[in-house]
């Protein structure tokens, strides 16, 4: 069962990745992002940094809407988290299940609104972020469990 859906840029990074897994009860990490997906060394500094215990995948965007049904099937707490806007998008759009999504950390760039300490979205991303919310999908900004959420109803 997919019990948390995030986007961060960071994909898997420290305390953020430990406290969301604990928290969840995370069996299984899903990392959808087509970049990482397609470069090795990326992959193997990913898996390092994997908590014990916790299965990871790391897939295209086409490889982790062709491997859905099966993700469906699974007798596991599953993590699944989003590397940008486009993907997530583009996830949502094709997979029309997701009911929330945590933003958890999206760089601050040139031009770029600032949501809450680590969410930064350029004219792109929002309207990204927009096209989801009129999916219906409730977005919240939190970095981690013990941190307040904060929705984000409009951008």
């Amino acid at each position: 069962m997919i019990k948390l859906v995030r986007l961060d840029y960071r994909l898997l990074h420290g305390q953020v990745v430990f406290s969301w897994t604990t928290t969840i009860g995370a069996q299984r990490i899903i990392i959808v992002d087509d970049d990482a997906a397609s470069d090795e060394l990326r992959k193997t500094a990913l898996k390092m940094s994997k908590p014990t215990g916790v299965r990871l995948n790391i897939f295209s965007l086409a490889t982790t809407l062709e491997k859905m049904p099966k993700v469906e099937t699974l007798d596991e707490n599953i993590m699944m988290i989003f590397g940008n806007t486009s993907t997530l998008r583009g996830f949502c759009e094709a997979y029309p299940k997701l009911k929330e999504i945590n933003y958890g950390g999206v760089a601050n760039k040139s031009g770029a609104k600032q949501y809450d300490d680590a969410v930064f979205l350029t004219a792109e991303e929002q309207k990204d972020t927009q096209r989801i919310l009129d999916m219906g999908i409730k977005i919240y900004s939190q970095q981690t469990p013990n941190l307040k959420r904060i929705n984000i109803e409009r951008v």
